[in-house]
């Protein structure tokens, strides 16, 4: 599960939140009070900071993208085609 520990006056959880929503991996957002910048945590993956927090969710969205794009009914079986005989249709 993805957790966002934010501080009181950050601008862009409502962002993130909407992100996170696109992308429907289970998470949740927690504000802190005495925090003084966001942070991000991802199992084993921490990240701090509106720049890392923002890399990491650019590098999930791009992990959905490519798990969209390799689904199999985007490929043809051909078994005398090169390359195993899958062909990208």
């Amino acid at each position: 599960m993805i957790t966002i520990y934010y501080p009181p006056d950050s601008h862009l959880i409502r962002t993130w939140q909407e992100r996170l929503n696109q992308l429907t991996f289970k998470y949740e957002l927690i504000q802190e009070d005495a925090a003084t910048e966001p942070r991000l945590v991802d199992g084993d993956e921490k990240a701090e900071g509106i720049p890392a927090i923002e890399a990491h969710l650019e590098s999930l969205e791009q992990f959905v993208k490519d798990w969209y794009d390799s689904r199999c009914d985007r490929y043809d079986f051909e078994p005398d085609a090169p390359g195993y005989g899958f062909t990208k249709i």
